[in-house]
């Protein structure tokens, strides 16, 4: 028979500072101590998704666990009146939750840490801490760095996740406690402002300056302190467990998505633990799926019925398995070092590393005769570097106009529509976007990886910004996105440039595909991708107060033999010889 599960509501957890924090626990009473695995979220106990999206905590007592949800700091039932901050103090919190949970009688005093998104920020910040009782975290679809992991990336901000984050998830509670603080009359207009940001977000999001965020006036300060903050600011370093990551002894198992918004920062918390060597190691496991933010299943317009049931895994039975492992001490099968999603066959694949130490970093050159202007011009793609000079391809940017986010790595509203896969046949109509296309593949080529483009710019701008997509292209035409990037170009790099181009790398953070036979590899270029990405305002510091002082810029690229522009993609060799592409790869385009 199944046990009983007792769930004690508001149990208090008093901090040193005298905050009461309030956590539900769920446990089987006639047990005795058992392993506790904690969440610290900023999400709301009470609410299904954020108790059963990742582990159901029936299932977990029924696996001899006892399960802890607490609300963050300033989050519904618990104390605390300062606005949330999202990644400050979470650290402290949660490290004095994991010593409560451990002293209970209930439990065994070992402790495993769960969550994803902004739940898996207080996992990396305990580990910071290291309460002796935590013996394991499982962050899911998070980052442990804040600058370049979440709040910019390239040096652009990610607009859309912001804010959209902010007044969708954070603004609510927090209006509510601050209107109870002080009353209704107080926040009247940051409540019409919410209303309205909710009803309408793209009105929110072309907003200008950035810092006019009237929705979030007087409850979520953290939003104009990132803007002040750029990558870099010792604000950031504070809050970064960079140093903490190399020297931990904790296992950690890593759950990241090909499509969820933070997997730069997923890998390179990984990748931080691996290459310091330290106690901790080889004790890493990572697991990419094809999965968005806002849930383990696969969106977009590439992924009917047919292709989610693939990526389907008991991720919550991994998971469970894990904790038993490292809690408690029990046996069973280990998991492989790296699990991997492969989309174009929709395939799980074993890995024995991250980056894939078989695959080869391979050049795929631009091509044009000066045209490459939308799907419809002459850009192309090939393995075959260019040969003397070429016709560079120019379009003009217009940040008044800028091009629209369609799919991928998104965070933005309405997910079914804006996040995975999504066809970009649309965006590729116009003429601010460069298309370069390889041919129709005779066998299948399998990338598995760091995806990066590196392209010479020339601007007429003071600084601008260069976005780059990685595509697979089906034989109907249909342009899936696989993954994409962008730099800012600073005002110092286009001065020191003069007349001539500027390398501009650009980092697509990585994929896992095979392109089919009769598929194509494409590269779109362009400067914007809004709103996922803010756009630059073609100033010399890319701000803008008002619409009126966007200013557009020309914009050239040149691939000719003294500027090979190239998309650089991870090629997995083929197990069959025959299988490999015709052309052999040439050397990686030099600075």
């Amino acid at each position: 028979m199944r046990p009983a599960i007792l769930r004690e509501r508001d149990v208090p957890i008093p901090l040193p500072d005298g905050v009461v924090l309030r956590a539900d626990v769920y446990r089987d009473p006639a047990a005795g101590p058992r392993p506790v695995l904690l969440q610290y979220t900023a999400y709301d106990k009470a609410n299904w998704a954020s108790v059963y999206g990742v582990i159901n905590p029936e299932r977990a007592v029924d696996h001899g666990f006892v399960v802890v949800v607490v609300d963050a700091r300033g989050r519904f039932r618990s104390g605390g009146d300062e606005p949330f901050r999202p990644f400050a103090g979470s650290g402290e919190d949660a490290a004095a939750c994991v010593g409560w949970a451990a002293a209970q009688p209930w439990s065994s005093g070992q402790v495993g840490m769960y969550g994803a998104s902004n739940n898996g920020v207080p996992q990396w910040q305990a580990l910071r801490r290291r309460p002796p009782a935590l013996r394991t975290i499982v962050p899911h679809f998070t980052a442990s760095e804040y600058d370049s992991g979440w709040v910019w990336r390239g040096g652009a901000f990610q607009l859309g996740f912001n804010l959209w984050w902010s007044l969708a998830n954070l603004a609510p509670d927090q209006l509510r406690r601050a209107t109870a603080r002080d009353g209704a009359a107080a926040h009247q207009d940051t409540a019409r402002a919410l209303a309205g940001a909710l009803r309408d977000p793209d009105a929110a999001f072309g907003r200008l300056p950035l810092t006019d965020a009237p929705a979030l006036d007087g409850i979520a300060p953290h939003y104009r302190e990132w803007l002040a903050h750029p990558p870099g600011d010792p604000y950031w370093h504070a809050l970064s467990a960079r140093d903490a990551l190399a020297a931990t002894d904790l296992p950690v198992l890593h759950v990241a998505g090909w499509y969820n918004v933070h997997l730069d920062g997923n890998l390179a918390a990984y990748e931080t633990i691996k290459a310091a060597g330290g106690p901790a190691a080889e004790r890493q496991r990572l697991i990419i799926g094809p999965w968005t933010q806002w849930s383990p299943a696969l969106f977009g317009d590439a992924c009917g019925p047919e292709r989610r049931f693939p990526a389907a895994i008991d991720m919550e039975g991994l998971q469970l398995a894990w904790f038993a492992q490292h809690l408690s001490g029990a046996g069973g099968p280990e998991l492989p070092p790296v699990r991997v999603f492969v989309m174009g066959v929709d395939e799980w694949r074993d890995e024995q590393e991250w980056p894939l130490a078989r695959a080869r970093a391979t050049p795929w050159y631009l091509h044009s005769g000066g045209a490459a202007n939308s799907r419809h011009g002459d850009g192309r793609l090939s393995r075959t570097p260019p040969e003397g000079p070429q016709p560079p391809d120019t379009f003009r940017y217009d940040p008044r106009d800028p091009v629209p986010t369609r799919g991928g790595a998104t965070y933005l509203p309405n997910p079914a529509a804006n996040s995975g896969p999504m066809d970009q046949s649309a965006i590729e109509d116009r003429d601010d976007v460069l298309v370069y296309s390889s041919d129709p593949l005779t066998g299948p080529v399998e990338v598995i990886g760091p995806v990066h483009a590196v392209l010479h710019l020339v601007t007429d701008a003071p600084a601008t910004d260069v976005t780059a997509k990685l595509v697979d292209v089906h034989p109907d035409g249909r342009a899936f996105l696989l993954c994409d990037g962008i730099r800012r170009v600073t005002a110092a790099e286009v001065a020191a440039a003069g007349s001539g181009p500027v390398r501009v790398e650009v980092d697509l953070i990585a994929t896992g595909n095979v392109f089919l036979p009769g598929h194509r590899i494409r590269l779109e270029v362009s400067s914007s991708s809004f709103p996922k990405y803010d756009r630059h305002a073609g100033t010399e510091d890319g701000t803008a107060t008002a619409p009126e002082d966007l200013r557009p810029a020309r914009q050239t690229v040149v691939h000719d033999d003294r500027h090979p522009s190239a998309l650089v993609l991870p090629l997995v060799p083929a197990e069959d010889p025959a299988e490999e592409p015709a052309e052999e790869p040439a050397e990686e385009p030099a600075p």
